[in-house]
């Protein structure tokens, strides 16, 4: 898996202090903050909303961007108030990456990558047979 490939990093809603409040446009509904990533965002809602819709998202606060456009990964019900309405969780996945602070790739260096780096061949050519491993569940 090279870099470009591993998923995103999420971070929870309570490292951005600076968001108060998140807008899902149409339909404009309020929503809450669950996590977020440079590529997509994971909110609560009262709205149910259909996967592939295309919406905007909107940051209330000083977070920048302050709006990214973006699609309806998945929805799901979390729960059913004491009223009978539905609460769901939805993932949005944006159309462009974002910068996010701690994003940056990870330097390593030399003492590092050495570490992980696999073990010499055995000398004089002999092969090492791989352990057997079986699932015993």
């Amino acid at each position: 898996m090279t870099t470009s490939e591993r998923p995103a990093r999420r971070f929870a809603a309570s490292a951005f202090p600076e968001i108060q409040g998140v807008r899902l446009v149409p339909p404009g509904t309020a929503a809450t903050l669950v996590n977020l990533s440079a590529t997509g965002v994971l909110v609560e809602c009262e709205d149910r909303l259909l996967p592939d819709a295309a919406l905007t998202v909107e940051f209330a606060g000083t977070f920048r961007p302050a709006s990214i456009e973006g699609r309806v990964i998945r929805c799901e019900v979390i729960g059913i108030a004491t009223n009978g309405s539905m609460r769901y969780r939805i993932g949005l996945a944006f159309s462009a990456k974002i910068a996010l602070p701690g994003d940056a790739p990870v330097k390593t260096d030399a003492r590092a990558a050495a570490s992980a780096a696999p073990p010499p061949a055995p000398a004089g050519g002999a092969t090492v047979a791989p352990p057997i491993l079986r699932n015993r569940w």
